[in-house]
């Protein structure tokens, strides 16, 4: 019977790691862009626009956020202005996907 117990808590363990989210910090230098107001949008939160912020806490136009993520492969875009703006990306650049027709960065966390 304990033989039993033991692997049902190494696999219920097994499961509750592989499951836990861990703080990714993003970060993109709008330096030269005139541009202000970045967030984040991607997979991870269902493209939404204006739900990750971005700040840049020194003045120094190095725009960050740090978010929590599961392990897994996410797609994602820097924008400004609630996506009256977005980076342009060009298909088969390092560290991108085309998906449907959309060039994004990629990130496997």
């Amino acid at each position: 019977m304990f033989k039993k117990l033991f692997a049902l808590i190494v696999i219920s363990l097994g499961m509750f790691t592989s499951a836990m989210a861990f703080n990714v910090t993003f970060s993109v230098d709008m330096n030269g862009s005139g541009l202000s107001n970045v967030s984040l949008n991607g997979t991870f939160n269902n493209w939404c626009g204006g739900c990750a912020i971005m700040t840049d806490v020194n003045g120094d136009n190095k725009w960050e956020i740090t978010i929590p993520l599961v392990p897994g492969t996410y797609e994602y875009k820097f924008a400004y202005d609630s996506w009256a703006g977005q980076e342009n990306l060009v298909s088969g650049s390092t560290c991108t996907i085309t998906t449907d027709g959309f060039t994004n960065r990629v990130i496997t966390a």
